[in-house]
Parts: structure tokens; C-alpha cells; sequence
């Protein structure tokens, strides 16, 4: 795809190939990736790192073209024939998450026209069946040009990742509703945006490289969580948001994937058929892999601190 691009990992010490391995550019992927290529050479293992926005990427996995990704969890459902999960992490919140956002020009009330990102797929499910509990039947379209443009045309706008944060930052929009906390609200459960999946023809072929990305990923998250400070900082290097600015913001987002998630996950999905968005809901189809913590009843699944 176009706006994806690739840097090669080198040799994998295993003495098979790099594991072909997707990486979301936006900041909440920070603190999972941070210190990723060094934790899976430490398990024996190198990766070629496929950089792109949730859709690209999801396209991407489901066509064959990597391995392992992030993908949004609603395409994971739709692709569970293809796809399975691997438990060691996820994002999601318990609430609040700032950067899945819809943003209103007028009163929820009164929306008519909602335009919506082309980059994420559960934001969109999702908003529709927000839709759907508070009453109301908008009209959905694409978004499509700038901000002004859309402005124009829609009354209201999904937007997530560094966007939906810049645009929160700047008040563009009169109203906002951030859909993390509104699914809370509704269903009382937390919400899985995303969820750590590899190909199952991958799977089967190479059982330890899938557990040891899913290890990776988990140990960066851990180091990133014993050093929150730094991690913020690091970060705002590379972002355009301070330091203070990330620390909080991470400190919203969960990486864990404990049964708590995974039930918040599989009411999602039994919301999403009822309005036609899967054709059913499908079984939650882990991959068999120890996960540190988890097994002990622990879960520390955020960077600013457990819960």
C-alpha cells in the first residue's frame, strides 16, 4: 500500500525469515513498540516492521502480506476464519481514550450527517451503534478532503488516533464525545479497539515467532511502564505533544487483554451483529501462549500505572 512502508529487521537467529510484522504509526502504538525490535531479537527473532494507519494495515494482514499486526477488532471479527488472537495485549480503555472522538457541530440531538474516517474501522462500527442507543438515525458518508471541507458538508465527524488528539487540542469543534467513554456508559464493560492478531497459516507454521511478538510487545510495554516519565518524553520527540500532554494520555490507554476486556470485547461484537455490522458474532479463538501476569491473576496493563 501506498502509505506504508517497510524497514527490514535483518536476520532472524531462529533461521527462519523476519517475521513480517505491522506497525501502527500513531502515538497510543508507542510504548508497544518502543522497545519491540529489541525484546524479539532477545527471544531469537527479527521482524520487518510494515508502518501504516489501522486500515492499510488490516488490509494488509488479511491479504497475507505480513504476519502479525494490531489490527482494529472489528476486522479481526470479520476475518476470524483467517485471523486469531494472540492474548498478550490489546488497546483499549476503561473509559475515556481521547483519541476516538466524535466531534459535533450542533447538539448530539440534532446530528443529521456524520462524516467518518477511513482509517479505523471499530471507531466506525462503533459510532454506529452509539448511534443506535441514543435514538438517533444520522445519515454516514465518508470523509472526504480537509477539515474545512467536511466542516461544511457534515455535522458531525469520527476521528481517531494523532488527528482526533490534535483536533481535541484545538477546539475545532464546539462538542465532543469521546467513544470510549460513551461505550462505557452504555455497556458499563471496557472497549477494545484493537487487538493483537497473526495469520493462522503463520500460526501453525511458527508457533514460537508468534508468541515471542506477542512477548515483545508485551515487554515493551512493561519497560515503557516502569519508567513513565521517560517514556512520555521519548515520545514527545518524535509527536507533536509535550511531555505532560503524553504522560496523561497514556496513562488513559490499557494494553493488557484480561477476561474483563475480552467480555467487553464479545459484547462489542454482539452489538455490532445487531445492527448488521458482523454477520455473527464469532468465537473469541486465542492462541495458546503463556502470558506473564495473567496466569497469576495480575494485570498491569497500562503505562502510567495497573489499575
Amino acid at each position: 500500500m501506498a502509505d506504508a512502508g517497510v524497514r527490514d529487521g535483518g536476520e532472524d537467529v531462529s533461521g527462519g525469515a523476519p517475521v513480517r510484522v505491522g506497525r501502527i504509526g500513531f502515538i497510543n502504538c508507542f510504548p508497544l513498540y518502543d522497545h519491540f525490535e529489541e525484546e524479539l531479537a532477545a527471544r531469537g527473532f527479527a521482524a520487518d516492521i510494515v508502518e501504516g494507519h489501522p486500515a492499510a494495515l488490516n488490509a494488509l494482514l488479511v491479504e497475507g502480506d505480513i504476519d502479525v499486526a494490531l489490527p482494529s477488532s472489528i476486522e479481526y471479527a470479520r476475518h476470524a476464519d483467517t485471523l486469531a488472537v494472540l492474548p498478550h495485549v490489546s488497546i483499549s480503555a476503561t473509559g475515556a481514550i481521547d483519541s476516538v472522538q466524535l466531534f459535533t457541530r450542533v447538539p448530539l440531538s440534532e446530528l443529521t450527517r456524520i462524516a467518518l474516517t477511513e482509517q479505523s474501522a471499530t471507531s466506525v462500527c462503533l459510532v454506529k451503534i452509539l448511534c443506535r442507543e441514543w435514538g438517533l438515525a444520522p445519515e454516514f458518508v465518508p470523509r472526504r478532503g480537509p477539515l474545512s471541507e467536511v466542516m461544511a458538508s457534515a455535522d458531525g465527524l469520527v476521528l481517531i488516533g494523532d488527528e482526533a488528539l490534535h483536533v481535541l487540542r484545538t477546539r475545532v469543534y464546539p462538542n465532543n464525545y469521546d467513544l470510549g467513554e460513551e461505550w462505557q456508559r452504555v455497556s458499563g464493560l471496557p472497549m477494545v479497539f484493537a487487538v493483537c492478531a497473526a495469520r493462522r497459516d503463520f500460526v501453525a507454521a511458527r508457533p514460537d515467532a508468534a508468541d515471542a511478538v506477542g512477548q515483545a510487545l508485551l515487554a515493551s510495554r512493561d519497560r515503557c511502564a516502569a519508567q513513565p516519565e521517560q517514556t512520555a518524553a521519548d515520545a514527545a520527540l518524535r509527536y507533536d505533544f509535550s511531555q505532560a500532554f503524553l504522560m496523561d494520555y497514556f496513562d488513559r490507554l490499557k494494553y493488557g487483554f484480561a477476561p474483563e476486556y475480552r467480555r467487553g470485547l464479545v459484547e462489542f461484537y454482539r452489538r455490532a451483529a445487531a445492527i448488521g455490522e458482523l454477520d455473527d458474532v464469532p468465537d473469541l479463538d486465542l492462541v495458546a501462549c503463556h502470558v506473564v501476569g495473567e496466569a497469576d491473576g495480575i494485570e498491569s496493563d497500562g503505562v502510567g500505572g495497573a489499575d
